[in-house]
């Protein structure tokens, strides 16, 4: 019988997560960091979303530039076929309750809960800081998606693995900005030094506080080890779509999710019998089976 590459990696999670389940593997560690660095260290983005006008050009062009299906079409969330969306809110923010449009993408987490959840090690964070799944390695499990606080990652039914931004590092890797950033009409998105994004956040967050906006802030220094993406927000994270204070899956949530395989790898076992029963050679046999019992009869 043979067993093909994914079946392989399939089985090979499962039980790896009734490992991690029984506190066999221990939790956080991800895939090993040792890929080649790509000229991103020290590099972000910054959303102003009191500069976005919601014109959806940073999500067509991400499509464009990641060669996603369906360019024009909008998606109010994102997954594994649209890694960029801007989320539209009906409450509006400040004292004159401005809308809200929030860019949303993977925001590249000092302390990312896909990572710490991944059985396969797909999702790791490399040595620069950007956090990337190995479709090679990621076997569709989905415990990433469940486990992300911003509900960015996604499963893509063209390829039975998760996806979601890459933070454009081929781009990057040659020099160039994110497709998001180039594509923005209004200045919302920001690319570089995260350092000097910073602090030009810190002079526009005064600057809103003096105009109407009494709770703008800076999102994303704090949260989570620290963002990649930061955001300039005009209100508080909750009026304009965000976490308050979002946290880390740890070892309790994901024992949670697979006490099944825990209570004895049942689940394990299972699709490895099923595997072999379903295989031609089983078949044969029992019609060889077959054949002489009727022949003996």
């Amino acid at each position: 019988m043979g067993i093909n590459r994914r079946t392989f990696l399939k089985i090979s999670g499962l039980i790896a997560a009734g490992s991690v389940a029984g506190g066999l593997i221990p939790l956080g560690t991800g895939r090993a960091a040792g890929s080649e660095l790509t000229g991103m260290e020290g590099q972000g983005m910054l959303n102003d979303v009191s500069k976005c006008i919601g014109c959806l050009s940073c999500a067509i062009a991400c499509k464009k530039a990641n060669e996603l299906p369906d360019v024009l079409e909008y998606s109010p969330v994102t997954n594994g076929d649209n890694w960029t969306t801007v989320k539209f809110s009906k409450e509006g923010a400040g004292e004159t309750r401005v809308p809200v449009n929030l860019k949303v993408q993977c925001m590249h987490c000092g302390n990312p809960s896909c990572v710490a959840v991944c059985p396969t090690g797909a999702a790791f964070k490399r040595d620069d800081g950007i956090v990337v799944i190995d479709r090679e390695t990621c076997i569709g499990c989905k415990y990433c998606v469940m486990s992300c606080p911003f509900e960015v990652p996604g499963l893509s039914e063209e390829t039975g693995t998760v996806r979601k931004c890459t933070f454009c590092e081929a781009r990057v890797k040659e020099g160039r900005i994110t497709a998001c950033a180039e594509a923005c009409p209004a200045g919302a998105i920001q690319f570089g030094s995260l350092a000097e994004l910073q602090k030009k956040a810190e002079g526009r967050v005064a600057d809103l506080k003096s105009n109407g906006f009494p709770n703008a802030a800076l999102y994303g220094n704090a949260e989570l080890g620290g963002l990649r993406v930061l955001y300039l927000l005009p209100d508080t994270p909750e009026v304009c779509g965000l976490p308050d204070n979002p946290r880390q899956a740890n070892g309790d949530s994901i024992l949670k999710w697979l006490t099944g395989l825990a209570m004895g790898g049942f689940l394990v076992a299972s699709p490895i019998r099923k595997m072999f029963s379903d295989s031609p050679m089983d078949e044969h046999e029992e019609s060889g089976s077959r054949e002489g019992e009727n022949g003996n009869a």
